[in-house]
Protein backbone atom coordinates (compact mmCIF):
# COMPACT_ATOMS: atom_id res chain seq x y z
CA UNK A 1 0.00 0.00 0.00
CA UNK A 2 1.32 3.11 -0.84
CA UNK A 3 2.67 5.73 2.19
CA UNK A 4 0.92 8.54 0.22
CA UNK A 5 -2.40 10.26 1.05
CA UNK A 6 -5.05 8.97 -0.95
CA UNK A 7 -8.45 8.65 -0.23
CA UNK A 8 -12.15 7.49 -1.34
CA UNK A 9 -15.26 9.57 -0.58
CA UNK A 10 -18.53 6.71 -0.95
CA UNK A 11 -22.07 8.65 -0.50
CA UNK A 12 -25.29 8.61 -3.03
CA UNK A 13 -25.63 12.15 -2.74
CA UNK A 14 -23.57 13.77 -5.99
CA UNK A 15 -23.45 17.00 -4.09
CA UNK A 16 -22.74 16.12 -0.75
CA UNK A 17 -20.23 13.76 -1.69
CA UNK A 18 -18.61 16.74 -4.42
CA UNK A 19 -18.25 18.87 -1.57
CA UNK A 20 -16.17 16.14 0.19
CA UNK A 21 -14.43 15.13 -2.58
CA UNK A 22 -13.58 19.36 -2.38
CA UNK A 23 -12.33 19.52 1.17
CA UNK A 24 -10.09 16.74 0.91
CA UNK A 25 -8.23 17.80 -2.24
CA UNK A 26 -8.53 21.70 -1.85
CA UNK A 27 -8.20 21.44 1.69
CA UNK A 28 -5.83 18.81 2.95
CA UNK A 29 -4.29 18.17 -0.23
CA UNK A 30 -5.41 14.73 -0.13
CA UNK A 31 -5.63 12.91 -3.98
CA UNK A 32 -9.22 10.93 -4.11
CA UNK A 33 -8.87 8.58 -6.19
CA UNK A 34 -11.90 7.52 -6.44
CA UNK A 35 -15.67 8.05 -5.40
CA UNK A 36 -18.74 5.89 -4.79
CA UNK A 37 -22.26 5.49 -4.62
CA UNK A 38 -23.36 2.36 -2.97
CA UNK A 39 -21.58 0.09 -0.02
CA UNK A 40 -20.71 -2.28 -2.93
CA UNK A 41 -19.56 -0.08 -5.44
CA UNK A 42 -17.58 1.57 -2.71
CA UNK A 43 -16.06 -2.02 -1.80
CA UNK A 44 -14.68 -2.66 -5.43
CA UNK A 45 -12.88 0.88 -5.24
CA UNK A 46 -11.35 -0.14 -2.27
CA UNK A 47 -9.93 -3.15 -3.78
CA UNK A 48 -8.93 -1.58 -6.83
CA UNK A 49 -6.94 1.07 -5.29
CA UNK A 50 -6.43 0.28 -1.65
CA UNK A 51 -6.48 3.92 -0.47
CA UNK A 52 -5.44 5.44 2.95
CA UNK A 53 -8.56 6.69 3.86
CA UNK A 54 -12.31 6.27 3.55
CA UNK A 55 -14.58 8.88 4.08
CA UNK A 56 -18.20 7.42 3.76
CA UNK A 57 -22.23 7.74 4.74
CA UNK A 58 -23.94 5.24 6.86
CA UNK A 59 -27.20 4.76 5.21
CA UNK A 60 -26.07 3.76 1.70
CA UNK A 61 -27.96 1.53 -0.86
CA UNK A 62 -27.35 -2.24 -1.20
CA UNK A 63 -24.67 -2.56 1.68
CA UNK A 64 -24.21 0.22 4.36
CA UNK A 65 -21.59 1.98 6.14
CA UNK A 66 -21.64 -0.42 8.86
CA UNK A 67 -20.97 -3.40 6.20
CA UNK A 68 -18.21 -1.48 4.82
CA UNK A 69 -16.78 -1.53 7.65
CA UNK A 70 -16.70 -4.75 8.55
CA UNK A 71 -15.10 -5.54 4.91
CA UNK A 72 -12.15 -3.52 5.69
CA UNK A 73 -11.69 -5.01 9.59
CA UNK A 74 -11.81 -8.26 7.64
CA UNK A 75 -10.00 -7.73 4.10
CA UNK A 76 -7.85 -3.62 4.85
CA UNK A 77 -7.49 -2.68 8.93
CA UNK A 78 -4.78 -0.54 7.45
CA UNK A 79 -7.77 1.89 5.99
CA UNK A 80 -8.44 4.41 8.33
CA UNK A 81 -12.71 4.69 7.73
CA UNK A 82 -14.23 7.89 8.61
CA UNK A 83 -18.37 8.00 8.40
CA UNK A 84 -20.29 11.21 8.02
CA UNK A 85 -24.42 10.67 8.69
CA UNK A 86 -27.32 12.34 9.21
CA UNK A 87 -28.39 9.94 11.78
CA UNK A 88 -25.75 11.23 15.20
CA UNK A 89 -27.06 8.89 17.75
CA UNK A 90 -24.45 7.58 20.25
CA UNK A 91 -25.67 3.87 19.32
CA UNK A 92 -24.64 4.05 15.62
CA UNK A 93 -21.21 5.72 16.94
CA UNK A 94 -20.61 2.94 19.78
CA UNK A 95 -21.15 0.39 16.68
CA UNK A 96 -18.96 2.29 14.22
CA UNK A 97 -16.01 2.59 16.68
CA UNK A 98 -16.97 -1.48 17.66
CA UNK A 99 -16.35 -2.29 13.55
CA UNK A 100 -12.79 -0.07 13.55
CA UNK A 101 -13.61 3.57 12.37
CA UNK A 102 -11.29 6.31 13.04
CA UNK A 103 -14.24 8.27 13.61
CA UNK A 104 -17.36 8.98 13.12
CA UNK A 105 -19.01 13.33 12.43
CA UNK A 106 -22.26 14.19 11.25
CA UNK A 107 -22.91 15.48 8.29
CA UNK A 108 -23.65 19.09 9.34
CA UNK A 109 -20.20 19.11 10.88
CA UNK A 110 -18.35 17.66 8.05
CA UNK A 111 -16.79 21.16 6.44
CA UNK A 112 -15.54 22.42 9.57
CA UNK A 113 -14.40 19.10 11.33
CA UNK A 114 -13.27 16.69 8.64
CA UNK A 115 -9.44 18.46 8.39
CA UNK A 116 -9.30 18.03 12.25
CA UNK A 117 -10.84 14.51 11.80
CA UNK A 118 -8.18 13.06 9.62
CA UNK A 119 -5.16 15.55 11.20
CA UNK A 120 -5.91 14.46 14.84
CA UNK A 121 -4.00 12.38 17.13
CA UNK A 122 -7.49 10.72 19.01
CA UNK A 123 -7.98 7.01 18.38
CA UNK A 124 -11.33 8.18 17.43
CA UNK A 125 -12.74 10.82 16.28
CA UNK A 126 -16.50 12.09 17.30
CA UNK A 127 -17.98 15.55 15.83
CA UNK A 128 -19.29 17.92 18.38
CA UNK A 129 -23.49 17.02 16.90
CA UNK A 130 -23.14 13.50 18.35
CA UNK A 131 -25.85 12.42 20.45
CA UNK A 132 -27.43 15.61 20.64
CA UNK A 133 -30.14 14.76 17.57
CA UNK A 134 -32.86 12.34 17.03
CA UNK A 135 -34.08 12.40 20.91
CA UNK A 136 -37.00 11.09 20.03
CA UNK A 137 -39.50 8.74 21.72
CA UNK A 138 -37.92 5.62 20.21
CA UNK A 139 -34.64 6.75 21.56
CA UNK A 140 -36.35 7.31 25.14
CA UNK A 141 -37.79 3.68 25.02
CA UNK A 142 -38.01 2.00 28.43
CA UNK A 143 -37.17 -1.75 28.77
CA UNK A 144 -40.23 -2.36 29.84
CA UNK A 145 -42.09 -0.50 27.21
CA UNK A 146 -40.36 -2.29 24.58
CA UNK A 147 -40.38 -5.80 26.66
CA UNK A 148 -44.27 -5.37 25.90
CA UNK A 149 -43.84 -4.76 22.05
CA UNK A 150 -41.55 -7.56 22.00
CA UNK A 151 -44.12 -9.82 23.13
CA UNK A 152 -46.36 -9.03 19.76
CA UNK A 153 -43.49 -9.89 17.61
CA UNK A 154 -43.36 -13.84 16.04
CA UNK A 155 -40.57 -16.40 15.82
CA UNK A 156 -39.50 -15.76 12.39
CA UNK A 157 -39.76 -11.67 12.87
CA UNK A 158 -37.85 -12.00 16.08
CA UNK A 159 -34.89 -13.78 14.25
CA UNK A 160 -34.66 -10.45 11.79
CA UNK A 161 -34.39 -8.46 14.71
CA UNK A 162 -31.91 -10.52 16.22
CA UNK A 163 -29.73 -10.24 13.37
CA UNK A 164 -30.20 -6.66 12.90
CA UNK A 165 -28.70 -5.61 16.07
CA UNK A 166 -25.79 -7.16 14.15
CA UNK A 167 -26.28 -4.45 11.45
CA UNK A 168 -26.70 -7.12 8.65
CA UNK A 169 -28.13 -6.09 5.89
CA UNK A 170 -31.22 -7.46 4.62
CA UNK A 171 -29.38 -9.73 1.88
CA UNK A 172 -26.75 -10.81 4.48
CA UNK A 173 -30.07 -12.07 6.76
CA UNK A 174 -31.48 -13.59 3.77
CA UNK A 175 -28.62 -15.61 3.52
CA UNK A 176 -28.19 -16.35 6.98
CA UNK A 177 -32.01 -17.60 7.78
CA UNK A 178 -32.45 -19.57 3.71
CA UNK A 179 -35.21 -17.02 3.08
CA UNK A 180 -35.77 -14.32 0.57
CA UNK A 181 -35.23 -10.60 0.66
CA UNK A 182 -38.54 -10.31 -0.13
CA UNK A 183 -39.36 -12.31 2.74
CA UNK A 184 -36.67 -10.44 5.20
CA UNK A 185 -38.31 -6.85 4.01
CA UNK A 186 -41.85 -7.79 4.79
CA UNK A 187 -40.14 -8.91 8.20
CA UNK A 188 -38.87 -5.69 8.61
CA UNK A 189 -41.77 -3.62 7.80
CA UNK A 190 -44.14 -5.40 10.37
CA UNK A 191 -40.96 -4.92 12.99
CA UNK A 192 -40.85 -1.03 12.29
CA UNK A 193 -44.85 -1.20 12.44
CA UNK A 194 -44.83 -3.06 15.78
CA UNK A 195 -42.15 -1.59 17.56
CA UNK A 196 -43.20 1.78 16.72
CA UNK A 197 -39.70 2.67 14.70
CA UNK A 198 -40.86 5.37 11.88
CA UNK A 199 -38.56 7.01 9.56
CA UNK A 200 -35.61 5.34 8.00
CA UNK A 201 -32.81 3.64 9.95
CA UNK A 202 -35.16 4.01 12.91
CA UNK A 203 -35.52 0.34 13.35
CA UNK A 204 -31.56 -0.52 12.89
CA UNK A 205 -30.92 2.17 15.48
CA UNK A 206 -33.58 0.15 17.68
CA UNK A 207 -31.57 -2.85 17.44
CA UNK A 208 -28.64 -1.68 18.04
CA UNK A 209 -29.56 0.42 21.20
CA UNK A 210 -31.95 -2.28 22.60
CA UNK A 211 -29.30 -5.31 21.42
CA UNK A 212 -28.50 -6.84 24.62
CA UNK A 213 -32.31 -7.23 25.66
CA UNK A 214 -33.21 -8.42 22.04
CA UNK A 215 -30.71 -10.81 22.25
CA UNK A 216 -30.96 -11.48 26.24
Amino acid sequence: MSTEQTAIVCDDHPIFRGGVVSCLTNGLGIAVVAEAADGESCIAKLKLYEPRILVADLSMPLIDGFGVLEWIGQNQPGIRAFILSMHTDISFVQRARELGAAGFMAKEDAESELAAAINGTKPFYTSESIGRKNRDVMSDLSAYALAEKLRKVSDAERRVLVLLTQSMTSREIAEKLFISVRTVQAHRVSLAAKLGAKGPNKLLELAIRHRDQIIG
